[in-house]
């Protein structure tokens, strides 16, 4: 067993159905020794796919990956509705099998456009919102009717790829807080019949494709996980990023504020943080604003210093 010292960084696993998300940063945990890990997004267990689990001092940076976008295949069942509009709930409605077979590919089509953009979604009642500090899976376990109000998401494509009644299969590309089950919840009511979600496989997070990923499923897995683990600079995308000196690192490790040249300006109006390398070491990220012809970098999350120790 390899005994040197774990690196901060990631792992992109790729989840088998039946896990949890926690039961995939447990494994991965066990495998490391108890290095601290955490994840970036969930996976419902009955899903597949790509998740980014975050290692050590990386763990830090979950919040700046929120805005990367995320791409899924998957499959909706239409004609019956369930409680979790996917396919691990019970059935609350269901239509004749006539009204689905009735239904053409260019309707199901033009439905799924109408839900291109930014458009309204009201999550499932099965879901980890909160409503008065408790989840809102936890009263709909109690029968309790969870109210919760629409939220603003966005989906970037939504393409059906092929249509055998009752199911459609379908690939998207969203943006956060979408639910692919409440998307096909509201498609199978847009179309009159209901429906459900009954595969979805993540295969994309922002520049990261499952096809990269570790399988976790992989039996000989705990001897080799560590081989996958990136650095942290590979976290963030190469334009974001800015190449100081070892004594401007040095500055920011006591979250110092810090005038970039005109250059790097550019940055400021295209994005909401960027990360500074000092070696091929993150050091830090937070947000770039202009200040006449210069950037002035303001640090919100330091991560080392410029002798490469953790803050």
């Amino acid at each position: 067993m390899n005994d040197e010292p774990i690196k901060d960084g990631f792992v992109l696993v790729d989840k088998p159905e039946g896990w949890s998300s926690f039961d995939a940063v447990r494994w991965v945990r066990k495998a490391l020794k108890g290095t601290k890990v955490g994840h970036a997004g969930t996976l419902d267990p009955f899903s597949t796919g790509l998740l980014i689990l975050l290692i050590g001092k990386a763990t830090r940076l979950m919040r700046y990956l929120e805005d990367y976008r995320k791409s899924y295949s998957g499959v909706m069942r239409l004609g019956i509705t369930t409680d979790t509009c996917d396919l691990t709930g019970t059935a609350i409605e269901e239509k004749d099998a006539e009204a689905v077979a009735s239904l053409t590919a260019s309707g199901i089509s033009d439905a799924f456009q109408e839900w291109i953009g930014e458009v309204e979604q009201v999550p499932p009642r099965y879901s980890a919102i909160k409503i008065e500090g408790e989840p809102a899976y936890r009263m709909a376990r109690r029968g309790e009717a969870p109210v919760l109000e629409a939220r603003d998401i966005t989906i970037h494509e939504l393409d059906m790829i092929g249509f055998t009644p009752p199911d459609v299969t379908f690939r998207a590309v969203v943006g956060t807080g979408t639910y692919l089950r409440a998307l096909a919840r509201d498609i199978g009511g847009d179309l009159g019949v209901g429906g459900h979600l009954t595969e979805l496989r993540r295969t994309g997070i922002g520049p990261f494709s499952v096809e990269d990923a570790f399988p976790l499923a992989r039996p000989e897995g705990e001897g080799y996980v560590r081989e996958w683990i990136r650095p942290m600079t590979e976290l963030l995308p190469g334009d974001i990023q800015i190449e100081v000196t070892p004594a401007q690192a040095k500055h920011l490790q006591h979250g110092n504020e810090m005038r970039l040249p005109a250059d790097s300006v550019r940055h400021a109006a295209e994005f909401s943080h960027v990360g500074i390398v000092c070696r091929e070491q993150l050091v830090a990220v937070g947000r770039l604003v202009v200040v006449g012809s210069e950037g002035l970098f303001q640090p919100r999350t330091v991560l080392i210093t410029a002798a490469g120790e953790g803050s």
